[in-house]
């Protein structure tokens, strides 16, 4: 018998995702977005869920109250004015309830791939807005840089630079001696998960993404971050 080997693409970003191209639109996009080999049973979502809401509570309400001095309604809760501090902290907060939710019950190889997801997760959601606060700082410096057109431009180069960015430090972080194929970041796959990147939005501070209260909205992104960490298998 005669046995076929394949070369395996050590490259950068390789295999982010497995799935069956013909298996139709939404399904390919459902398996780049949660990056799952089967969906998670309902249990695992609501845990998930859970530990991903609460997660994301705790620091929402002690920004609330370190800002606002009160949390006496939703409206108060909300009513955050995000830094970079404020987006991590949430973030990350929302991504580790996700994800120690997720493992209760869960196989041992279940949860390192739930603590391999979260890690992906919580660089995808603060290596962009980091990179971009950067660049902002950057163009104050130098007057010429620090207009709307600069800084549409440093937004869309810190938005999709960071997310290659990110993919790359959790491949270093997940596997450090290089033993499996990397995860593989495509533009598909940027797509499929640019509403990470809310954050690095709301950070840039342009009036019409202002308009829209786009910052009440992040808490609601990070948890769903943290849930997509928990259900990961």
């Amino acid at each position: 018998m005669t046995i076929a080997t394949q070369n395996i693409d050590k490259s950068p970003f390789s295999n982010f995702a497995s799935y069956n191209k013909n298996s139709g639109t939404q399904k390919a996009y459902r398996s780049r977005r949660y990056h799952n080999l089967e969906e998670a049973d309902r249990f695992t979502k609501v845990r998930a869920t859970a530990g991903a809401v609460v997660g994301a509570a705790i620091p929402l309400v002690f920004f609330a109250k370190k800002q606002n001095g009160s949390i006496s309604s939703l409206n108060k809760l909300l009513q955050i004015k995000y830094g970079l501090k404020e987006f991590i902290t949430i973030g990350a907060s929302s991504i580790l309830g996700g994800v120690l939710a997720g493992m209760i019950g869960e196989s041992k190889q279940s949860r390192k791939n739930k603590v391999n997801e979260g890690v992906f997760q919580f660089m995808n959601c603060s290596v962009p807005p980091v990179i971009i606060a950067g660049l902002f700082k950057l163009g104050e410096k130098f007057k010429p840089l620090n207009n709307i057109p600069c800084k549409i431009a440093a937004t869309g180069v810190g938005a999709v630079g960071g997310m290659y960015l990110a993919a790359e430090l959790s491949n270093k972080i997940n596997d450090p001696k290089d033993l499996y194929p990397d995860r593989k970041l495509t533009i598909k796959d940027a797509l499929a998960n640019f509403d990470d990147v809310l954050g690095a939005l709301v950070l840039a501070k342009f009036k019409f993404i202002e308009k829209l209260g786009a910052e009440r909205l992040l808490p609601a992104v990070t948890a769903w971050c943290g849930y997509r960490a928990g259900v990961s298998n």
